[in-house]
């Protein structure tokens, strides 16, 4: 699931691979003693329909252990269907800091991106005391790449209990896509007695159909679904040291004829749309002095360039390198992740005689030790020698190093003078 960091404080269930690792077979695996917990998972999307926008919910239940109170979990890792991804429109993040000293009212609005319950139970006697919690997941700060995620918990009575979670998405081997890996921290109860325990735990992660607004994280279902449905698996670790497994799969999402046939009909129509941008060409002919200008002298134009970090603030890195090819300068980037599946930026190449400046927009793909974007540039500005440049549609893309940020870059096509 491209959540980048699940998407849990933490679909977005954060912190790392070396909590639970994945077999041979792809799927979470343990290899401590059985556990006298165990754990059952029932994950749902709504709506089930292939390459819909849906909400996920992934609900977990623990029985078993001493007087039967399950022991408590300390590390789950939720492997996800390959193809199944978090879309966030607007990145905006919590920090588990803010959380822990202002509670959920202190976070930004839009950070939200899922709600839930879970149950807890203190085994403080003869009669365990239970208590409801109220979960909200948050998107976290950026780290290495990855939003992360923040999910706070809070129950008012009987034991008052407030704990915040973190979880990050980790690319997981088929037939999964993405492993969430979620460390939980123990929830004290009364001096003397032992942590309580989650005895069930569920969280919806994106809006569904009737709710979902420009704004709302949604979860991408896959295209595809392989046969036998969409594969679930969970990996959890105790806190009396054992480990215990979970799997679960749901049955392929439906592709009714209605559905598709709406889906065929709108994409014509968008191929069709460049009438628009034609008229937008007819309206700025009555310049056609410059067009026959832009006409006459074109750059053929193709950089590359290695940059660095210079600052970074929230999902912007600022970058600065040296460019290599046409211009030959220095190259300036500020890139923007604005939501999980793309970036924006503003790319500037100053060069002998003059400097040229433009906006890019690009698809956004997160690797274990790269993230790559792909997309189109628009060339919007020039200084000195190339004050008249002038051009859209170049190629925009690159790669960065999870590890510090350093950005490879690549622009051509032609630009207009």
């Amino acid at each position: 699931m491209n959540f980048g960091k699940l998407q849990i404080r933490g679909i977005g269930v954060a912190l790392a691979a070396l909590l639970v690792g994945l077999g041979a077979a792809g799927a979470p695996t343990a290899t401590a003693a059985p556990s006298t917990t165990s754990a059952s998972i029932a994950p749902s999307l709504s709506p089930d329909r292939l390459h819909a926008k849906a909400a996920l919910t992934f609900t977990i239940h623990y029985g078993g252990g001493e007087l039967g109170v399950p022991s408590p979990v300390r590390h789950a890792v939720l492997a996800l269907p390959a193809g199944l991804t978090l879309d966030i429109p607007v990145l905006r993040s919590c920090s588990a800091v803010r959380l822990e000293t202002l509670g959920a009212r202190g976070c930004p609005a839009g950070s939200e991106i899922g709600t839930g319950q879970a149950v807890v139970v203190g085994n403080l006697g003869a009669k365990p005391v239970v208590e409801d919690l109220k979960l909200l997941a948050f998107l976290g700060p950026a780290h290495n790449l990855q939003p992360t995620f923040e999910i706070w918990g809070a129950g008012a009575k009987p034991l008052s209990v407030q704990m915040a979670l973190t979880a990050e998405a980790l690319t997981a081997r088929a037939p999964y896509g993405e492993e969430l890996a979620l460390s939980i921290p123990p929830i004290p109860t009364v001096p003397g007695e032992p942590d309580a325990s989650v005895v069930s735990f569920s969280l919806t992660i994106g809006a569904s159909a009737r709710r979902q607004t420009r704004a709302a994280a949604t979860v991408v279902v896959p295209s595809h679904c392989p046969r036998g449905g969409l594969p679930f698996a969970a990996a959890f670790t105790y806190a009396d040291g054992s480990r215990g497994n979970a799997v679960a799969t749901v049955p392929c999402p439906s592709r009714p004829a209605g559905a598709v046939r709406p889906t065929r009909a709108v994409r014509p129509t968008r191929a069709g749309r460049p009438a628009r941008p034609a008229r937008a060409t007819r309206q700025a002919r009555p310049a056609g002095g410059t067009r026959l200008a832009r006409a006459a002298r074109t750059i053929s134009l193709s950089e590359s360039g290695d940059l660095h970090l210079t600052s970074k603030r929230g999902f912007t890195l600022n970058e600065q390198g040296t460019a290599r090819g046409t211009l030959a300068g220095t190259i300036y980037v500020h890139l923007r992740i604005v939501s999980t599946s793309s970036v924006t930026a503003e790319v500037s190449i100053v060069a002998r005689g003059g400097s040229i400046s433009g906006e890019a927009s690009a698809n956004y793909h997160r690797g274990n030790a790269t993230a790559s974007f792909s997309g189109a540039l628009s060339i919007s500005h020039g200084t000195g020698t190339y004050s008249a440049a002038r051009g859209s549609g170049l190629s925009f893309g690159g790669t960065i190093q999870r590890s510090n940020d350093a950005i490879a870059v690549r622009v051509s096509g032609r630009v207009s003078e």
